[in-house]
């Protein structure tokens, strides 16, 4: 199985986004191979369709800013909008990683998870996270409630998950799709 993981962030290889994706790293252990593309590092397009041809399943990360995902992971999917319903997403599973300060990471996870839906992808039940300096801080004060905040441990629940459902041989159909020019003006004078 092979797992394209995908870093929207603008902090990259050496952010707080890539440091939670090392842990989802382990967590896949020897089960999947990974590939990485931090969207924050120059690479052509072809180079990218090549990467989201070869993997089975997807992870997606980002930080938050403004409520919003990085302006990497917004250029990406500007990009790649023409391919939309085609094989290089429709039916591969996609889970999500989200990192924020302290608020907007759920928004964040929410629509990056119907985008990726609506591109072809399938979301796995119990495929996100966000994880905040909030939950970090709260998670080391030991508190009765920790339970109730997403923590690192729930890792390994998303990857069990994602590799789950790339076993999955369900054969997905796509909506017509307007590949022409996604770009051409609508509105008239």
């Amino acid at each position: 199985m092979k797992i394209l993981i995908v870093n929207g962030s603008l902090g990259g290889a050496g952010g707080n986004t890539a440091r939670l994706l090392k842990g989802l790293e382990r967590a896949f252990a020897a089960r999947a191979e990974l590939r990485y593309v931090h969207l924050n590092e120059e690479k052509s397009l072809p180079d990218l369709m090549s990467d989201l041809g070869w993997a089975d399943g997807f992870v997606f990360s980002t930080g938050t800013y403004w409520d919003s995902w990085g302006s990497p992971l917004q250029s990406f999917f500007e990009k790649i909008t023409p391919t939309e319903g085609t094989d290089l997403w429709l039916g591969k599973p996609a889970a999500v990683a989200v990192t924020m300060h302290a608020v907007g990471g759920k928004g964040v996870l929410s629509r990056l998870q119907g985008v990726l839906n609506t591109l072809g992808c399938s979301i796995p039940p119990m495929s996100g996270i966000v994880y905040s300096l909030s939950n970090q801080l709260a998670l080391k004060a030991d508190s009765e409630f920790a339970a109730d905040f997403w923590q690192p441990d729930d890792l390994a629940p998303i990857a069990e998950n994602l590799i789950l459902a790339m076993g999955s041989n369900v054969k997905y159909r796509a909506w017509p799709v307007d590949r022409e020019d996604p770009h051409r003006r609508w509105i008239s004078d």
